[in-house]
């Protein structure tokens, strides 16, 4: 060990607390003899959860004297940001909105609808306003223009019964029988099942029976 004013310096190396729990990260680092700072903001992370160290520095197994003060950088998770209102718009527009927030593009709905131009966006899913992780997947429901004629059911497993309701109607489709069941790992009011099954093209006044946690 180093040797200052005839005493020895005590040196470590630094522990790993990258993608620890904020509180274990202290502790583990007090244990070894070393102080804590955080930086004042937190950075979004598509890896680290949130409310873990996303950084720290100096980084681990550098050797540093006792006491020496280790700066962490938290992770806030994954960014959110909220679905735009993509109604009326062309299938194109709506894909240029989703990549400037950084969502994808996921499945292309065409429903029957007679008051919207073919081709024209009718509404998404999730719903324009609702909070979703950066890179997620937004479903577009389009109008085919048409009065009649089959259309694809889409899958509404996952969905609160409200969102699948109105999707349903949306599409020309009835809601049939609703059926509760127990689930501890799933929300209330969320559909686990649904016949007939998605996928299917089916014509319009079909009634779509829903599985939904009680």
């Amino acid at each position: 060990m180093p040797i200052l004013a005839g005493r020895m310096i005590t040196t470590m190396p630094v522990p790993s607390v990258v993608d620890m729990l904020a509180e274990e990260a202290e502790a583990a680092l007090t244990r070894a003899g070393l102080n804590v700072k955080w930086a004042k903001e937190g950075r979004y992370s598509s890896e680290i959860e949130a409310n873990h160290v996303l950084v720290q520095m100096p980084a681990a197994g550098r050797t540093v004297k006792e006491n020496r003060t280790v700066f962490l950088t938290i992770s806030k998770g994954r960014q959110e940001v909220n679905v735009p209102d993509l109604r009326g718009g062309s299938l194109r527009q709506a894909e240029i909105s989703l990549q400037r927030l950084e969502l994808l593009l996921g499945a292309k709905i065409e429903g029957a609808h007679s008051d919207i131009p073919k081709g024209v966006v009718i509404r998404t899913e999730p719903e324009a306003g609702q909070k979703v992780r950066v890179g997620s997947k937004v479903n577009i429901i389009i109008s085919s223009g048409k009065k009649s004629g089959k259309t694809l059911l889409p899958n509404l497993r996952e969905m609160s019964l409200g969102s699948a309701t109105e999707l349903i109607d949306s599409l020309g489709f009835k809601l049939g029988q609703v059926v509760y069941m127990q689930l501890e790992d799933k929300l209330p009011n969320t559909v686990v099942e649904m016949t007939p099954k998605p996928g299917e093209y089916l014509d319009p006044e079909t009634e779509i029976n829903l599985t939904v946690v009680e």
